[in-house]
């Protein structure tokens, strides 16, 4: 019995193939040679910075137990002052959360001093409060007492954080504590929230740059 094989091609027929097939070759070359030029530029331009921001961020859900706050005023009646607004928030679950990488900003109303004494100021408006980062460094002494669960470096599920309105060491280039009022950024780093008034709290992840967590409160009146 004889083995039937699949009939050759023509010369003719290959060169007909070839042609056709040539310029599929060069499309896809093409296409992967922008895809590789692509690459180079995104890395030249972006560098170390565009892959952290690939990073995904730390999941990590994270409670406002409580706000209670108010403003202080020059003069009788002289407000609520800075050390009795309080802002606790717990961790409730997820990961836990590098206290040096992990920051957190507070917006809304409120107060903050300016100037130099005897002539300084209280003014109220808009203002945002940026702790730079959830460490002991850079606040004053009451701050490391108010939060024993982070001396570990770590923010963990079931542990709280106590942030208050003189947390911030004052003015001072080495506070981690940073107050802006309706753009003045040359602040003693202090803080009051109006009363009654909501309030925006944000926390990110610095190595990803991305957020972790947000929520609106009230402000309780402190008493």
């Amino acid at each position: 019995m004889k083995r039937l094989l699949p009939a050759m091609p023509s010369s003719k027929h290959l060169r007909k193939n070839n042609i056709a097939i040539s310029p599929v070759i060069g499309v896809i070359l093409l296409i992967l040679l922008t895809i590789l030029l692509a690459g180079i530029t995104v890395s030249a331009v972006y560098g170390k910075d565009y892959s952290t921001s690939l990073e995904p961020a730390p999941m990590a859900v994270i409670e406002i137990e409580s706000v209670v706050g108010g403003v202080p005023y020059i003069g009788y009646p002289y407000g609520i002052r800075y050390e009795k607004n309080f802002i606790v928030l717990q961790h409730k679950s997820g990961d836990p959360l590098d206290v040096d990488s992990t920051y957190l900003i507070i917006t809304g109303e409120g107060a903050s001093t300016i100037g130099t004494r005897p002539r300084y100021a209280i003014p109220k408006g808009e203002i945002v409060v940026i702790y730079g980062n959830l460490d002991y460094g850079g606040k004053e002494r009451p701050y490391k007492t108010r939060n024993p669960d982070i001396s570990d470096g770590m923010w963990s599920a079931g542990e709280r954080l106590v942030f208050n309105g003189y947390d911030s060491i004052d003015g001072t280039a080495r506070s981690s504590v940073h107050v802006t009022i309706n753009g003045i950024s040359n602040t003693y780093n202090n803080y009051g929230l109006k009363e009654n008034s909501v309030i925006t709290i944000k926390i990110f992840d610095r190595k990803s740059n991305k957020i972790i967590a947000e929520a609106k409160y009230k402000v309780t009146p402190a008493k």
